[in-house]
């Protein structure tokens, strides 16, 4: 809606007030003005501080892949992709979006046992994926020395998009809808209103809006520190090294798939004629901009690059060109080194925050670019329907808390990028940055008597030692050695008796005549008699809308009152995309 004395501003019509005003224009933050424009509400307006795709977006190596080793983040990925094959034709505007597949190289016994795992979950979704041979993979990488490959992961429709014209295609598409998109438009200050709403404050007027979305990468801390949050993200450098032209790449009749060698650490894929090399570093080379988290972003920093390290990943470029043996005689024409966004998990922020009506998040995003088109719909679907459309609670922006302090969040950010490419066990425990201070009365007492796990800050026995067991924390894909001992302790618990340390369930008390009723409906199972426990479930319970786990006991001494010991898991599944 346009007021009656709207003035132009940058050669556009101002608007000061909106439905959703979303911060931030990167390849992200553009793709959810274009999702809601498209969806059809009204008044969307898009606030960049400087110019489209600074930050993160345009320095990206804009990899594209169907793959992840979760569940939820494969439709993330579907959606993203399905969208750029036809943003194209749609908008007008050129994508460069090109898919040979991609192959994610197994060089280990323990390597193929993750493919095979991996093959086993790709059957929740459509996209294509392949189990292939050695063979298979030389005949679509011919270029690769075989002496140590033993199987591939094969993914048909990967590849990689430009990540600028990507952005740019997506804006389009937003004001062909009807969004406004304004820059450059710092963002000053944000004030939220007695009816929910915000006062967008920038130097070109307020803009009252419905809702906000902080979609400002690694501005991200700032924004949130205008309303009093300290989001839990810091910027990583990520190195890439571009080729001049390969001959025997430019002899090649087709375009060679994306390769991830996983034990390498690195992928690569063609660029033009020549290669682009890409290597993610161990925890103790790979650099963390921690000064920024200290006393924020540089003015004026959009579209500037870190200088580049080639000594830090020597390691990297030795095992690629053991790998790929035409980089030897490659000449090197460029070293990118920007900033990308890490969150303590690796996953990003996404979804309404708790403790702010009306202020929704889309931040932390370390693949932003396959991450853009999904999360753009997501978000889209359940500002405009009031649910999300399917289950993303590991991206939940809640699952951390003050117990989030700056050494985890640094701790916990140069691990996740170093186990971009670690095996990624069914059942993964993390370590660094534990524990946390959130840690019960009893842990002192039991942390070296049984194997902790990690659930939303707090240390929690997984199961407990005896003289004759292998003890420690040993993944596998097989029994691995804690299965014989949680055997043995559910036996001990159903024919005899047990203690479980539930604290980092969430406890809630419910109290008065209609207790029972209430609880009734909205569990899946009916009330138990007075102190009875009772392990049931509930729809809906959280706006996510999943399924949650609880535990039901009626208290003695008050009637028709019911304690609720609710536990959620918030620890994903292990690794990314690249």
């Amino acid at each position: 809606r346009l007021s009656e004395d709207s003035t132009m501003v940058l050669g556009k019509r101002w608007k000061d007030t909106a439905e959703t005003v979303i911060i931030g224009g990167g390849c992200v933050g553009v793709s959810l003005a274009y999702h809601l424009a498209k969806a059809g509400q009204k008044d969307v307006v898009l606030l960049e501080k400087s110019e489209l795709t600074a930050g993160s977006t345009w320095h990206a190596a804009g990899l594209t892949t169907y793959y992840h080793p979760g569940i939820n983040l494969k439709k993330v990925h579907y959606h993203s992709i399905k969208l750029y094959e036809s943003l194209e034709a749609e908008t007008g505007q050129a994508v460069g979006f090109h898919q040979p597949g991609s192959i994610r190289i197994a060089s280990t016994p323990v390597r193929v046992d993750e493919l095979k795992y991996q093959m086993a979950r790709t059957h929740w979704h459509p996209t294509p994926q392949w189990l292939i041979t050695p063979e298979k993979i030389k005949e679509l990488f011919p270029l690769l020395n075989m002496d140590k490959v033993l199987a591939g992961l094969y993914n048909p429709g990967d590849g990689h998009i430009d990540p600028y014209s990507l952005t740019m295609a997506l804006a389009a598409g937003a004001r062909m809808y009807g969004a406004q998109i304004y820059n450059p438009a710092l963002v000053s200050g944000l004030t939220p209103t007695s009816d929910g709403k915000w006062d967008v404050q920038t130097p070109h007027g307020t803009i009252r809006a419905n809702r906000i979305v902080n979609a400002t990468g690694f501005w991200a801390r700032e924004v949130g520190q205008q309303i009093g949050f300290e989001h839990p993200t810091i910027p990583v450098h990520h190195q890439y090294v571009v080729t001049a032209t390969v001959p025997e790449v430019k002899s090649l009749k087709a375009e060679l798939p994306v390769i991830r060698d996983l034990e390498g650490s690195y992928y690569l894929r063609q660029e033009r004629d020549g290669l682009l090399f890409g290597p993610y570093e161990r925890e103790e080379k790979m650099v963390l901009q921690d000064s920024w988290v200290r006393d924020g972003v540089p003015p004026g920093f959009g579209k500037e690059l870190f200088e580049s390290d080639l000594d830090r990943i020597m390691d990297h470029v030795e095992m690629a060109m053991e790998m790929v043996p035409v980089l030897k005689n490659a000449d090197i024409i460029n070293i990118v080194s920007g900033p990308i966004t890490y969150t303590p998990d690796l996953l990003p922020m996404v979804g309404p925050h708790q403790g702010a009506r009306n202020y929704w998040t889309a931040i932390g995003f370390g693949y932003g670019v396959i991450h853009a088109g999904g999360i753009g719909k997501f978000l889209s679907d359940w500002i405009v329907t009031g649910e999300p459309p399917y289950d993303l609670i590991e991206c939940d922006p809640n699952r951390y808390g003050k117990w989030t302090t700056v050494p985890y969040m640094c701790s916990k950010a140069r691990e996740s990028y170093g186990f971009n490419n670690v095996v990624g066990y069914p059942k993964e425990e993390r370590f660094a940055g534990r524990p946390t201070n959130r840690t019960s009365g009893v842990y002192e007492l039991l942390k070296g008597k049984a194997s902790m796990g990690f659930h939303t800050g707090w240390e929690q026995p997984h199961w407990f030692y005896k003289p004759e067991d292998n003890a420690g924390y040993k993944p596998s894909f097989r029994r691995t050695n804690w299965f014989g001992p949680v055997g043995r302790e559910c036996k001990l618990v159903m024919e005899k008796v047990g203690v479980i340390d539930l604290t980092p369930f969430g406890k809630f008390m419910v109290k008065g005549k209609d207790s029972q009723k209430l609880l009734d409906r909205l569990f899946a199972n009916t009330m138990p008699k007075v102190r009875i426990t009772l392990y049931t479930t509930t729809h809906c319970i959280t706006t996510h809308c999943i399924t949650t786990m609880l535990y039901t006991t009626h208290c003695g001494s008050v009637p028709f009152a019911a304690q609720l010991e609710i536990y959620v898991s918030l620890s994903p599944l292990s690794g990314g995309p690249d």
